[in-house]
């Protein structure tokens, strides 16, 4: 009986050990690697590398050619700009009509004299340099021989006056507007001066202006325009002469 018992946990032992190490548990056990594979593995891992890097030096190369191109050729332009002459612009031409009014005229309308001007006298027909003096108070003329006399109760005035490249003097008689006293810069004395009011044209100005008669045969003119005259119609610029040129005559009303 017991030998029986023995025998048949035996058996369920031998039974329980076979079903642990069954085939579907086991792990198989790694190969051993041989020298010749490790060496063929280890060519084959270089040679990837060595190519590797030859194409990654290839492209470096490419984009530094690329480079050093583009950085010449900026070089080269550089230079050509550097060499290139300067050309200064050209103002642009001014309309004629434009350049004729800053000739002689302001925007406003007045005119622009010069240190002396050419002007007309309707009353003897002929034109007279003047000079322009903007120190002077009022206007003057050059007369010699100053009578006053009355004409229909009025009082009148008759004066030579002298024309500088005319032997003649050219004789004038016109109403006396009045008198004035001037005080000459060159002396203490007050002179008392006759006063007319005469036609003059300067440049396309015709205008009533008035003068005072005093000898001016030493003066280098026999005219002389001052600030009475030139102020609201006329700005002086003392750098130019003649800036209106001749006067415009009257047309003879026969025409």
């Amino acid at each position: 009986m017991n030998n029986v018992a023995t025998s048949l946990i035996l058996s369920l032992l031998l039974t329980a050990c076979v079903s642990q190490t069954s085939p579907m548990d086991a792990q198989p056990e790694p190969q051993p690697v041989t020298e010749p594979e490790l060496s063929a593995n280890l060519a084959s891992l270089e040679a990837r590398l060595t190519n590797t890097m030859f194409e990654q030096n290839q492209q470096l190369s490419s984009n530094h050619h690329a480079f050093m191109a583009a950085l010449q050729q900026d070089i080269r332009n550089l230079k050509k700009q550097i060499n290139r002459p300067v050309v200064a612009p050209q103002p642009a031409a001014a309309p004629t009509s434009v350049l004729l009014q800053v000739k002689d005229e302001t925007q406003d309308g007045k005119l622009v004299v010069g240190e002396t001007e050419q002007v007309w006298l309707d009353i003897v027909n002929d034109s007279f340099p003047a000079r322009i003096d903007t120190g002077a108070t009022t206007s003057s003329l050059s007369a010699q021989d100053i009578t006053v006399f009355e004409r229909d109760g009025k009082p009148w005035v008759s004066f030579n006056m002298a024309h500088e490249g005319v032997d003649e003097k050219l004789q004038v008689e016109t109403r006396l507007v009045r008198y004035v006293r001037i005080r000459q810069a060159s002396a203490d004395s007050i002179e008392r001066r006759p006063v007319v009011k005469l036609n003059m044209r300067l440049g396309r100005l015709s205008e009533k202006t008035e003068f005072t008669l005093t000898d001016r045969s030493q003066m280098t003119y026999s005219v002389l325009l001052g600030r009475e005259f030139l102020k609201d119609i006329a700005v002086v610029d003392i750098a130019r002469q003649n800036v209106q040129g001749q006067p415009q005559r009257p047309t003879p009303a026969n025409e």
